[in-house]
């Protein structure tokens, strides 16, 4: 039940931050309801065949990065690397006519890409709620301006320890005090010019931050963000292959006690001060990514999940070469959603939590 509170949260936060929607032409309104009606029996039934468009897209502007976080896999997926341009996004949001959110992150860190605010303006026009994850380390003054001018629903940094020298050899490349100091003009920014961007701090679980975790939540608090989630490090077969040593030792299998305390303690935190706190306990909820969303890599390639890295392995298909609904109700995605339907893991989804 409480973790079917928190997605509730989610979907709310996604729609009260939504501004771009209730700015689009009624027509696009229209066609936005239309697909998520679609979707109310193909969630219940779980066809293989379905009629309704993704409702959530996961596009990835780019694959580049400037830190080498030590669990990051990205570098090791042996797929190329790249910046996707305007136009093949245009393409792409085209076909993807109806969306109601879209998430603009990927493998990389996505104020990289020189003409990110136009594709943000384009999604705007469609009534699209855009969210981020970031670094934070390129928050300069002119972008967090021009995150003001734009209709963003949520941006999420992510900070994996309070302690500056802890933080920086996690996430190797970055300033802690830099990420810090941006993340306080960032919410100062959105608080004055009243915008209705939800600032986040997104933090990865390890075993030496678990002490760290109602900090997190107090350090967001003084920084005048009001959201907090916390996710484990990725369980899936195929990340535990290519993770270094590091991160190897620093995977928390289980909901332990001592996790379980310190995740207890930063709820109670969160409450008395009106914040919304985020946990993946891990509960075996089921997935529905192949009936709802979809994840379209920089060079257009898709994948049904945005844990799925490897796009060769199937391959599903590249929306900027092929038909939306021949891919979408493809071979492969019917036989992803067979498995998933049944409660058993395709290949490439072995270890995932949601299954």
């Amino acid at each position: 039940m409480k973790y079917q509170i928190m997605r509730l949260r989610k979907y709310y936060d996604a729609i009260r931050s939504n501004n771009s929607f209730n700015k689009t032409s009624v027509t696009q309104k229209i066609k936005i309801i239309v697909n998520l009606l679609k979707f109310i029996p193909t969630n219940i039934k779980k066809p293989l065949t379905i009629k309704n468009k993704p409702l959530i897209a996961q596009i990835e502007p780019n694959s580049t990065c400037n830190l080498k976080c030590q669990m990051c896999i990205r570098e090791k997926i042996g797929v190329p690397m790249g910046v996707m341009k305007f136009e093949d996004f245009k393409i792409i949001l085209d076909k993807l006519d109806c969306l109601f959110k879209l998430h603009l992150s990927g493998q990389g860190e996505p104020f990289l890409n020189p003409e990110l605010f136009d594709m943000i303006k384009y999604a705007n026009k469609r009534g699209t709620s855009v969210f981020f994850t970031t670094n934070g380390t390129t928050l300069s003054r002119e972008i967090i301006n021009k995150i003001c001018e734009v209709d963003i629903g949520e941006i999420a940094i992510s900070i994996d320890s309070i302690d500056k020298k802890k933080y920086q050899e996690i996430r190797k490349g970055a300033d802690f005090d830099k990420v810090i100091t941006n993340l306080r003009e960032l919410t100062k920014q959105i608080k004055e010019k009243k915008k209705k961007t939800i600032v986040s701090v997104s933090t990865v679980i390890l075993k030496e931050n678990i002490s760290e975790i109602p900090k997190f939540v107090e350090l967001a608090y003084s920084l005048g963000v009001r959201k907090v989630g916390f996710q484990k490090l990725q369980e899936k077969t195929d990340y535990i292959e290519k993770y270094d040593s590091f991160a190897k030792k620093q995977r928390v299998l289980n909901l332990d006690k001592s996790l379980q305390q310190e995740i207890e303690k930063a709820k109670k935190i969160a409450k008395e001060k009106g914040m919304t706190l985020i946990f993946d306990e891990g509960k075996k909820i089921g997935c529905i990514w192949p009936w709802r969303s979809i994840y379209i890599t920089w060079n257009g390639f898709v994948t049904p999940c945005c844990k799925i890295l490897d796009y060769r392995k199937p391959y599903f298909g590249n929306i900027l070469k092929e038909d939306l609904w021949k891919i979408w109700n493809g071979k492969d995605y019917k036989i992803y959603r067979k498995l998933l339907r049944e409660n058993k893991a395709p290949p490439s989804c072995i270890g995932c939590s949601s299954i």
